[in-house]
């Protein structure tokens, strides 16, 4: 190979690696794994397995490369060693098949590594360098024969020597980042071996046995991500079974999780009266276990086989939470055979806590759990105080189950939905709850919303409120609350309240809003649900001014989807018209997105209400009781209807079809031909007089109109009413016989005959009142056509003559 075709990254990296200090190679080491990723075509081809002098020059540096990290292994400083792992790991993922068949000496240096007494820094890279190496070479049978088979139990012993506690107490305790490494070693390689690790499975279980659920009563802090680490190791264990048996004792490890439950559940909730009793499972029919109330709640055991001792409500709370955590992860983690899920047991395990309804201020006695008067008031409000905790872990549980099980979930469905409500209704006031209640309520309304009663859907106010509440928070249109006069004077009176000062102040602040902070995940779970709650949920069972809030909600913050899914699913009364009608709204909100344009070209409600239906619901309102609504939602897609009201009438037209209602209809007489007029300002259009008050002059409809297709009729006219007052000018114009307007020619329109709702008239000459008329003044008519007949009558009188 010419010297110009070698990569220079291999050329300098030996360079380098041969002229630095082992103490100055940490430094260069972003740099140096940089070259080796950059000559994977160089360490990929096939290579002599000794150097000689006949060699090709990119034959002798790898081979020098490959020389220079198994030195840097051996290395007696931590520097070197450090450098050499990582080099190892490096070229090994790069290199592939060719450097993981010469790659023996290495794995048993990195061995010989982890045993030492190295910082952790360095036993943490090497346990990642040598599960990588496992990782891969678990695609060839050749080399997990002649590597790992052999080098594996040495792998396992030495990390779990690791894990055991030091013999004295002035050793240093090993870190939690590094038994959450072994830990997560173990959970990677049990799927692969299981069969090399069915010896250690024992022992690695007696490990993990503290971090699974841990307490206060333990005596340290452990962080989340390990407990998570250390439950996802113990249900993995299940594959080290004898063949055939893996799912039974997936079985049996879940069924003694759900017994554990029960028995750490009857210690700490000893202070309620629970109506709740087990359903299903090998202690159905059985009432709680004897509690002795004059001893402090316990649990636990020293037991290896058993979860550690604890003690008191606030232990005993964590313990519940880790058991409801470590029984979601049960079903989260994947299984090599199909197992049975017990749904029942675990639905029992959720009814237990959502059958406690905590006390609260204001609510009846009845409503709320019975307490067991043996214990004390200290210990019922230690529990309490945990409660809310408790119940985010159980709705969490059912969120992970519908993950799980997806249509599988659909016969309980129902059933969990209720149980959600009930625990939702007294821990609400926490956000992390709101925002996993919104995201397992979308879940269970993507499963069976359509079919929902009337009275389940009437039990999804407060979560409905409680997702508008939370989207307009954080869209700033919250409006902060006033205190009134009257509470300040009672203030003022009772001397020993503390009193603001500033709430004295007339100081006008209507534009002053309230802005929550919430997560991301927050927002975004309540936006999905407000979509789903129009799209999944059957509208003629929602309250009104609910849906009208719900409205008000998506178009204040531009909820695209939810406004979208809300026109797709409009509400109908009981006439079967559709009052909110958001379409303008939307249009004007996002004129350029594809769906809305869909929308706008073919969809047309069949009928819609007026502006004093749509969004005229004061927030107060909401507490009001439901109006009844139509069982049908329908709406037509590319037919031409009647001109919809949709768009609200102006102020004039609003007055004057006031006033039209004071005067009695008339019937309307439709025009053959048009006379020039000078009181109409398009000559195209047609007018009709009811009386000489009032003159109506229909117009075409505007350009603007936002819901007018393409396709639409341009000869429907959209009826305005203008009042013309002529009490000071007198208009003399010239009629035509009605015989010479008869002989005219016929005029074709295409304007329809307009419906007496329009109030729309045209222009006519009311004979019946004549009489009355010409005794009234002058000032008091709208239009004054005076006739000037009296010279022609005089002409023929003097022809008689």
């Amino acid at each position: 190979m010419a010297f110009s075709a070698l990569p220079p990254d291999l050329r300098s990296l030996c360079r380098r690696l041969t002229s630095t200090e082992a103490e100055q190679l940490p430094i260069l080491l972003p740099s140096l794994l940089k070259d080796v990723l950059r000559c994977q075509e160089a360490l990929s081809k096939p290579q002599e397995v000794k150097a000689s002098e006949n060699s090709s020059e990119s034959t002798v540096l790898v081979h020098k490369l490959k020389t220079r990290i198994s030195a840097l292994l051996a290395s007696r400083n931590t520097q070197g060693r450090f450098v050499g792992i990582a080099l190892a790991k490096a070229t090994i993922e790069t290199g592939g098949w060719e450097c993981f068949q010469t790659s023996k000496p290495w794995v048993q240096a990195l061995l010989s590594i982890l045993q030492k007494k190295d910082p952790p820094a360095i036993k943490d890279l090497c346990i990642v360098t040598l599960v990588k190496i496992y990782t891969l070479m678990h695609a060839y049978p050749t080399l997990v024969r002649e590597i790992v088979t052999p080098t594996l139990p040495t792998f396992a012993t030495a990390c779990l020597q690791i894990l055991k506690p030091p013999a004295s107490s002035k050793a240093p305790k090993i870190p939690h980042s590094l038994v959450e490494t072994i830990f997560e070693a173990f959970s990677t390689i049990v799927p692969l071996y299981p069969t090399t690790m069915r010896q250690f499975a024992a022992k690695i279980r007696t490990e993990a046995r503290p971090y699974i659920a841990p307490t206060i009563s333990d005596g340290t802090i452990n962080p989340a991500s390990l407990s998570e680490s250390s439950r996802r190791l113990v249900i993995r264990l299940h594959m080290t079974a004898v063949k055939g048996g893996d799912s039974t004792e997936w079985t049996k490890h879940l069924d003694g999780l759900i017994k554990t439950f029960h028995s750490t559940a009857d210690q700490v909730f000893r202070a309620v009266q629970e109506s709740w009793e087990p359903a299903v499972g090998p202690w159905s029919g059985q009432t709680s276990h004897k509690v002795d109330l004059d001893k402090e709640p316990q649990g636990g055991s020293t037991n290896p086989d058993q979860l550690p001792s604890w003690n008191g409500i606030y232990a005993g709370s964590e313990r519940i939470i880790g058991l409801l955590d470590f029984i979601g992860e049960y079903l989260s983690c994947g299984t090599e055979t199909a197992v049975t899920i017990p749904v029942s047991e675990l639905l029992d395990v959720v009814r237990r806590i959502s059958s406690i309804m905590p006390p609260t201020p204001g609510k009846e006695r009845h409503q709320s759990v019975q307490m067991n008067t043996a214990v004390g008031r200290e210990e019922k409000d230690e529990l309490w105080t945990v409660f809310p905790d408790i119940q985010h872990a159980a709705v969490r549980l059912l969120h992970t189950m519908v993950r799980r099980l997806g249509r599988n979930f659909v016969p309980v469905a129902q059933e969990s939905l209720e149980q959600l409500l009930r625990m939702f209704e007294s821990s609400y006031r926490l956000p992390e709850t709101r925002t996993l209640v919104f995201l397992l309520a979308h879940e269970i309304l993507l499963l069976y919303g359509p079919t929902m009663a009337k009275l389940t859907v009437e039990g999804l106010s407060l979560v409905i409120k409680s997702c508008c509440r939370d989207l307009l928070g954080c869209a700033g249109q919250i409006k902060r609350p006033k205190q009134s006069v009257l509470a300040l004077q009672d203030a003022q009176k009772k001397k020993s309240f503390s009193q603001n000062a500033d709430a004295f102040l007339n100081i006008i602040a209507e534009d002053e809003s309230i802005t929550v902070s919430l997560s991301a995940d927050h927002v975004s779970a309540a936006e999905t649900l407000l979509s789903t709650l129009f799209s999944h949920v059957p509208q003629q069972h929602i309250p009104s001014s609910l849906r009208a809030h719900m409205l008000k909600t998506a178009i204040l913050c531009r909820n695209k989807d939810a406004q979208v899914a809300s026109v797709l699913h409009p509400q109908r009364d009981r006439s079967g018209r559709t009052p909110q009608v958001i379409l303008p709204y939307l249009t004007q909100q996002f004129p350029r997105d594809e769906s809305v344009e869909i929308l706008r070209f073919n969809f047309r409600p069949l009928t819609t209400g007026t502006r004093e239906d749509f969004m005229d619901v004061d927030d107060e309102q909401m507490e009001d009781g439901e109006e009844g609504n139509s069982t049908t939602n329908g709406f037509l897609f590319d037919r031409i209807t009647e001109p919809s009201s949709a768009f609200p009438p102006g102020p004039l037209a609003t007055a004057m079809a006031t006033e039209a209602q004071a005067s009695p209809p008339t019937q309307p007489v439709e025009s053959k031909a048009e006379a020039p007029s000078p009181f109409l300002t398009q000559p195209s259009s047609e007018a009709v007089v009811t009386s000489k008050e009032h003159i109506t002059i229909i117009e075409q409809p505007p350009t603007n109109n936002l819901l007018k297709r393409k396709n639409e009729d341009a000869g429907i006219a959209v009826s305005k009413r203008v009042e013309i007052d002529t009490t000071k000018t007198t208009i003399s114009a010239p009629v035509p016989s009605v015989e010479a307007a008869a002989a005219a020619p016929e005029v074709p329109t295409h304007t329809p005959t307009i419906p007496t709702t329009n109030r729309s008239k045209v222009i006519s000459h009311d004979s019946k009142n004549k009489g009355e008329d010409e005794d009234e003044d002058s000032d008091n008519e709208s239009v004054h056509l005076n006739m000037e007949l009296d010279t022609d009558s005089e002409d023929d009188d003097g022809d008689d003559a």
